[in-house]
């Protein structure tokens, strides 16, 4: 865990331990070296629950402004996780529950490139929910993307599949079904861990974002005048 945690970000892998401790796990958060598996060695994730079976989960936080090189070493843990017999990787997406961001920066398409190299990697990985999760702020920063150089606002998870859809990104069969796995990202973020999301789930979010992104940054590009 990294030293400068912030209140909100404890206080989200707080609210969620009771659910791992009603599995029979045991939570902790910022776990001694000792309770760590050998797999982890080097690496201190945010939080871990354990069962008596010795398997368990590692569970990270990414952070709004998570550095790259922060990204990558939580990639390289969900890798080493997946490989585990009995153990399973969590993303924890934490955000101030007070902050509401005024305006957010038009991504760039190497940003955005960044970022679906990251979901891949998770989804691979076999990480469904982390991935979908993660691909769902690449499809809202393409939904700014969309609107133009003026557009800076937070959607929600449908408005930003309409945003995509009334721009004419989206065929009116692919929003219909965008919109219904909006509802299962919103369970998978606010901790339904019977929500199931499946690789054929995040293949196909990962099929429309890679369109959406030929499609949306030409235009973007063309008109910016480049």
């Amino acid at each position: 865990m990294m030293a400068d945690t912030q209140p909100w970000e404890l206080s989200a892998l707080r609210g969620l331990q009771s659910s791992y401790e009603a599995r029979g796990l045991r939570f902790v958060i910022d776990p001694p070296r000792e309770l760590l598996p050998g797999f982890l060695a080097g690496h201190t994730p945010d939080a871990i629950a354990v069962g008596a079976d010795g398997g368990g989960v590692v569970l990270e936080i990414l952070r709004p402004k998570s550095r790259a090189g922060d990204r990558r070493d939580i990639l390289e843990i969900a890798k080493k996780v997946a490989e585990q017999k009995g153990w399973e990787f969590r993303a924890v997406y934490a955000t101030p529950a007070s902050e509401k961001p005024d305006k957010i920066a038009q991504p760039t398409p190497e940003q955005i490139d960044d970022r679906l190299g990251e979901v891949r990697v998770l989804a691979d990985a076999g990480h469904y929910a982390s991935a979908l999760v993660a691909g769902w702020a690449v499809l809202e920063a393409l939904a700014r993307l969309a609107r133009g150089p003026g557009s800076s606002k937070a959607y929600s998870p449908l408005q930003a599949v309409q945003a995509l859809a009334e721009e004419g990104y989206l065929e009116t069969d692919d929003a219909r079904r965008l919109r219904e796995m909006a509802r299962l990202r919103s369970a998978v973020v606010h901790g339904d861990f019977a929500a199931s999301v499946s690789a054929e789930q995040v293949g196909f979010l990962l099929d429309r974002l890679t369109a959406l992104r030929l499609g949306v940054a030409a235009v973007a590009a063309e008109a910016a005048g480049e």
